[in-house]
């Protein structure tokens, strides 16, 4: 299956502007996305080249706390331990097939989810979604399929005024996992995915074991720690096996800033 990175979604509490507000004080222009009205959510977003990081709060608790969505049920009780990246999402041109390819691998799926979100300006943007269901602890990815082109839907993004012409040339170049076992973390993905395993090291001056699949053009790095220590160990013990960092190319700053519970460099 043919899969790229399509966006981040960061956990945050109250308002998504106070992410608005963060990336201005940092140098860069994050924007407001709007409402998804049938969830009970709202979102600001971060545009780079190929793909975003979608800071994503609730808007109204109780339909949120009712929703039948997989990506909403995780926001809901993620924000109890704190906010934080929670998932990873990659597109697709056909998910109809992703879906099929997955079900042929013994992964169970729920029926493809329509979404959509109103924009400030009143229009609404529409896509499909795919979740697959949670056997683990460490979150599987969704799927995203756009209603509209790849490059017509960045071509609008652009005419609007959504991206920040500083990351044009950036891209996400790695995701850092905080995971119990990194090594069959990355072994399941890669699996599943057909993304290759790149490689295993042992990082010492990390106290870490990392693993490496290539997603596209975009690596996921399984940590595990080798003790009670640092970053990926206090990941494990607040919020569980979840996203801890986000690296891109060219880097952001020179050392990773902190941001609502995750880093960014």
């Amino acid at each position: 299956m043919e899969l790229q990175l399509d966006h981040i979604v960061h956990f945050i509490k109250g308002s998504p502007k106070k992410a608005i507000d963060e990336w201005e004080k940092i140098g860069y222009q994050a924007v407001i996305g709007g409402s998804h009205e049938k969830w009970g959510t709202f979102n600001s977003l971060l545009y780079n080249s190929t793909s975003y990081i979608e800071f994503l709060a609730v808007e109204d608790e109780g339909i949120a706390q009712n929703s039948d969505n997989p990506l909403i049920s995780q926001l809901v009780s993620d924000l109890h331990k704190g906010e934080g990246i929670g998932q990873i999402c990659f597109r697709t041109n056909d998910i109809l097939t992703v879906k099929n390819e997955l079900e042929k691998k013994g992964c169970k799926t729920f029926p493809i989810f329509p979404g959509s979100r109103k924009r400030q300006d009143g229009s609404t943007i529409k896509w499909k979604m795919l979740f697959i269901k949670q056997e683990s602890t460490l979150p599987s990815p969704f799927f995203i399929e756009w209603e509209q082109q790849d490059e017509d839907r960045y071509n609008e993004l652009k005419k609007l005024g959504m991206v920040d012409q500083k990351l044009a040339k950036h891209q996400i170049q790695s995701i850092n996992f905080a995971c119990n076992n990194g090594e069959e973390s990355a072994k399941e993905w890669s699996q599943l995915f057909d993304f290759p395993i790149s490689h295993t090291e042992k990082d010492r001056e990390s106290s870490l074991i990392k693993t490496t699949i290539n997603c596209g053009t975009t690596k996921i790095i399984f940590c595990e720690p080798l003790d009670a220590n640092g970053i990926v160990y206090d990941t494990l013990k607040l919020r569980g096996e979840r996203p801890f960092l986000v690296q891109l190319e060219p880097e952001l700053l020179t050392q990773p800033i902190f941001l609502f519970g995750s880093c960014y460099q």
